[in-house]
């Protein structure tokens, strides 16, 4: 077989996707099909820096056009208090493939909304930090 350019892909990376109001995502990147380099599964990690529990967690990811997509729902729209006896994670799984890879990088548009001690809080990012010709 061939060497594949760009030498082999890293098994996984973490990239930080924001930071806002509380609610903290990164983005844990893996390759699952090492037949196809074009295909990432990336695994959103919320985790909130508050001390109460976050409600009503939406987020909305949008990419280039050389990118498709498929998102699952998160495993929980309400993200508690991290830290103490409470360890669960709250995590969204989002399949891309980059149909570009090697000549185009993986990026984001994120759009998080949820309500924190009550107030309804929204932000929009880019998050464009995904290591070139990888992702």
């Amino acid at each position: 077989p061939a060497a594949s350019v760009g030498g082999p892909a890293p098994a996984s990376t973490t990239i930080q996707g924001f930071s806002h109001g509380g609610l903290s995502v990164t983005f844990h990147c893996t390759k699952p099909d090492a037949w196809n380099k074009q295909n990432s599964l990336l695994v959103a990690k919320f985790t909130n820096t508050t001390d109460a529990p976050l409600y009503g967690l939406h987020l909305q990811v949008a990419v280039p056009k050389y990118v498709t997509m498929e998102m699952k729902p998160p495993t929980s729209t309400t993200v508690p208090v991290t830290g103490g006896s409470v360890k669960k994670e709250v995590t969204q799984t989002i399949n891309v493939t980059n149909t570009q890879l090697g000549n185009k990088n993986l990026m984001l548009k994120l759009k998080a909304s949820f309500t924190s001690k009550g107030a309804k809080v929204e932000h929009m990012t880019t998050c464009s930090s995904f290591p070139g010709g990888q992702f």
